[in-house]
């Protein structure tokens, strides 16, 4: 475990990932480490960034983001988010909050600009998307699980079939129900800068948090990844009974982007062991394999806070799994 890359002196968690130039560039969460990891979730929590050829080797780079100044609407924290390249420029979008008592739950997402991956810089535009009252729910409260609302972790992407810019985005669907909403909501744009809320594309009503969501487009079929915490509670309980309590990587798959995704391996689950990897995150494929990574959370009840090794998820249909070595 002392191979696996962290920033020096802080703790890592949520990745992104972009290959460019022959370098895969990771961007993550990062703190300054504490007596109690769940401080990291707060003040002073920056986008960190580090390169590497193979995946296990990295460089620490300088932060790409920092919490904004007095006054901006994410001078809290950065939360979770993702990068993609269009043309000449790569588009990172974050997950921000405010200091500001009555709205510091409330997560907005803006965007940052860069002709290199190195220096980035914020739209003067931020937040670009805030949460679609239409559809979503978010106050500044917490529910009876002692969950917020959600408006996080963009997950951004072209799809192959239309060339359309997509948008997965951590929500919570309108309704009377304050537990159990969570839903992956959808956005789309043309340029990148302006973007249209959708309706969710998922909403089972079977998980309290949907998190760090990710569609993969293969052989024809979307699949749409996410995580779901391992704590107590958060299973809706007549699905926890039919299936189990399971946290950590799931996936459900559909033909149409939109709609009309079921659960893969009957139940969704792909990785089961929250407690040990979270987050984790398809890059290449070759085949029906993608080369993964995530993040290691605890080991015998202690927080690590570092990148996993990469390992292989295989997709075959109905099947998501993990490749044994």
């Amino acid at each position: 475990m002392n191979d696996n890359y962290c920033p020096v002196g802080k703790c890592l968690w949520d990745l992104w990932f972009i290959k460019a130039r022959g370098n895969w560039h990771v961007f993550y969460l990062q703190s300054v480490r504490t007596k109690d990891p769940e401080d990291r979730h707060n003040e002073n929590v920056s986008i960190g960034h580090a390169i590497s050829k193979d995946l296990k080797s990295w460089v620490e780079l300088l932060p790409a983001l920092e919490p904004g100044g007095i006054g901006q609407w994410d001078n809290l924290s950065l939360w979770t988010g993702s990068v993609i390249q269009k043309g000449k420029k790569y588009y990172m979008y974050y997950t921000g909050r405010s200091k500001e008592k009555d709205i510091r739950l409330i997560q907005k997402i803006g965007l940052a600009v860069s002709n290199d991956l190195i220096n980035w810089e914020k739209c003067h535009e931020n937040p670009i998307i805030e949460f679609e009252k239409s559809y979503y729910q978010m106050n500044n409260k917490l529910n009876t699980l002692g969950k917020k609302g959600a408006w996080r972790d963009p997950f951004v992407f072209k799809d192959p079939v239309s060339g359309k810019y997509f948008m997965t985005i951590s929500a919570r669907k309108k309704g009377s129900k304050r537990k159990y909403n969570s839903c992956i909501a959808l956005a789309t744009s043309e340029n990148l800068l302006k973007w249209k809320v959708l309706e969710p594309i998922l909403a089972p009503g079977r998980y309290d948090e949907m998190e760090t969501s990710q569609v993969v487009y293969h052989k024809g079929k979307y699949y749409l990844f996410f995580s779901v915490s391992g704590d107590q509670g958060l299973y809706e309980p007549d699905w926890e009974k039919k299936v189990g309590d399971h946290g950590g990587l799931h996936c459900y798959y559909s033909d149409n982007l939109f709609r009309g995704y079921s659960p893969v391996n009957g139940n969704g689950v792909v990785l089961e062991y929250e407690k040990k990897i979270y987050d984790v995150r398809l890059l290449s494929e070759k085949g029906d394999e993608y080369t993964s990574i995530g993040w290691l959370n605890e080991h015998e009840d202690k927080f690590i806070g570092k990148m996993s090794l990469p390992f292989k998820i295989v997709i075959k249909g109905d099947r998501v799994f993990k490749k044994e070595d």
